[in-house]
């Protein structure tokens, strides 16, 4: 019976290059869709390892806002949670220390204080009420727990924006992008038998809250590369 494990150096060769072809083929049908491919190539390039923070927070007195002027948020005590996530991460990878942090929940407390119903408060304000000089505002765009109406594929979007009150200008991201720093954080599939519990559903929403929060606070220091394909599949 003839070894089919042994294969001939030619044979090697073409299916290296057929390799190649395809990665290649894949790579530029992402190009094509505009699809952001800079974390997998890097990731097919170099294995697992670390992304560097794309902005180091000075370090001085700071508050965390969580604004929802939609109301995608379908529960308000999820706005508490993504900004304690964020503060909390901070600390714990030493991108600011806790002294610095006011608690995000007093920052809640402090603009539910002073808005009304028709009268905004901006984010300098918050800022100076607080009594801080840095503020990390994260305004949520979008909150669901399905994109598709039949898919469950939790996801939320923010813009993220940092602030320096001392200099009186906004520091992060740069003028490229006014709306601030697109983020989307996205949990796996999850069973749509969870959806028929209430109390279920619930952990749904506080699990892509916690982790909203957590894709928002690494933008502020070296994280661990996701592995490809971790938030795929029903857990």
């Amino acid at each position: 019976m003839p070894d089919h494990t042994t294969m001939s150096p030619m044979s090697g060769r073409r299916l290296g290059l057929a390799r190649i072809a395809a990665a290649m083929a894949l790579l530029g049908g992402l190009l094509a869709a505009g699809c952001n491919v800079i974390v997998p190539v890097a990731y097919v390039i170099e294995g697992p390892g670390t992304i560097p923070a794309e902005f180091v927070l000075r370090d001085t007195s700071t508050a965390v806002f969580v604004d929802d002027r939609d109301s995608a948020f379908p529960r308000t005590s999820l706005r508490a949670m993504v900004g304690t996530e964020i503060t909390d991460r901070l600390i714990a990878n030493e991108a600011l220390q806790a002294r610095m942090l006011v608690d995000a929940r007093d920052v809640m407390a402090l603009v539910r204080g002073l808005e009304t119903s028709d009268k905004r408060v901006s984010i300098e304000r918050i800022g100076r009420e607080a009594g801080v000089e840095q503020v990390i505002y994260v305004e949520l765009k979008g909150f669901a727990l399905t994109l598709d109406g039949v898919t469950p594929r939790p996801t939320a979007v923010c813009n993220v924006k940092v602030l320096d009150l001392a200099a009186g200008i906004r520091v992060y991201p740069g003028e490229g992008s006014p709306t601030g720093r697109e983020v989307v954080a996205q949990t796996r599939e999850v069973d749509p038998t969870l959806f028929e519990s209430f109390a279920k559903r619930r952990k749904v929403e506080d699990d892509l809250a916690i982790e909203l929060g957590k894709t928002v606070a690494e933008l502020f220091y070296e994280h661990e590369r996701v592995e490809l394909g971790e938030n795929l599949g029903i857990r």
